[in-house]
């Protein structure tokens, strides 16, 4: 039997160049780490790499880590959780905010799920810039799905 594949993670690099106000993204890295926290050093390796690298060239650009996203469902470390967007719709009298789409999706606490979910839905084809998240709920595990 062949030993079961680490989850697989993504995390992006940010850079900011001397005299720029924002960072920007400069790359990706895909890692297979058997866990969230072994997800992370890994991460904060490959950016303590390029920290030096860019030292070394006599680059003054400020690294920094992006969000560590899991590509692997149910990584070990994450959660399941559902976000909710939502829009405002104008009536002759009042606003009512109308739930528009959800995503369910995996990661490792409710701010990265809420980042991810952003990029998500960006790239839905019906997509409406007005669209906001109205909430980021942790779905409860199924039991019946764990005793199984």
């Amino acid at each position: 039997m062949l030993p079961e594949p680490s989850p697989a993670w993504e995390v992006t690099f940010l850079r900011r160049a001397r005299g720029s106000s924002r960072a920007r993204i400069v790359g990706r890295l895909v890692l297979e780490e058997p866990d969230l926290d072994h997800a992370r050093r890994a991460a904060e390796q490959a950016l303590t790499d390029r920290r030096e690298l860019t030292r070394r060239k006599g680059e003054t650009s400020v690294w920094s880590l992006g969000l560590l996203r899991p590509l692997t469902p149910k990584a070990p470390g994450t959660k399941r959780y559902r976000v909710i967007f939502s829009l405002w719709k104008s009536f002759e009298d009042h606003f009512e905010r109308i739930d528009v789409h959800e995503l369910e999706l995996w990661a490792a606490n409710a701010a990265g799920a809420r980042r991810l979910a952003q990029q998500e839905i960006q790239m839905l084809g019906d997509y409406q810039p007005s669209w906001r998240i109205r909430s980021v709920e942790t779905i409860p595990e199924d039991r019946s799905t764990l005793e199984a």
